[in-house]
């Protein structure tokens, strides 16, 4: 019942607590049937069955769990800061215009903001 609602709720919690749910399952902590099946050595072991469900619920949302890691991944852009590209402006209005190319190339050390600078100097320049 927890999982129908967290479904309809919070899709990534959904995730967790039924991935959790079904480790808990795996380890023999939690059973469906009234006897227990486990694959093991010495009472130690892991239910075959929940294995099964495990690899099925891995299979059939692997769009989802790839998307849940996607957000964790990416990095947020770099948003560019108008006073710094200003201050960069003014820095830059006395060079050439073969410097403003060399500041404005992608493959340059300078950073973005420079760069837009330069870019812009040559735009009013040219």
């Amino acid at each position: 019942m927890v999982s129908l609602i967290l479904y309809f709720t919070n899709r990534r919690i959904y995730f967790l607590f039924f991935a959790l749910t079904l480790t808990i399952g795996l380890l023999g902590f939690l059973d469906f049937y009234y006897s227990t099946f486990k694959i093991g050595f010495a009472g130690v072991g892991i239910n075959p069955i929940f294995v099964g469900l495990l690899i099925l619920f891995l299979t059939v949302s692997r769009t989802q769990i790839d998307s849940l890691a996607h957000e964790k991944k990416v990095i947020k852009e770099r948003t560019l800061d108008e006073n710094l590209v200003r201050s960069y402006e003014s820095k830059l209005k006395g060079k050439t215009v073969g410097e403003l190319r060399t500041i404005a190339d992608k493959a340059s050390k300078y950073t973005e903001e420079a760069r837009t600078a330069a870019i812009r100097l040559l735009e009013k320049k040219t």
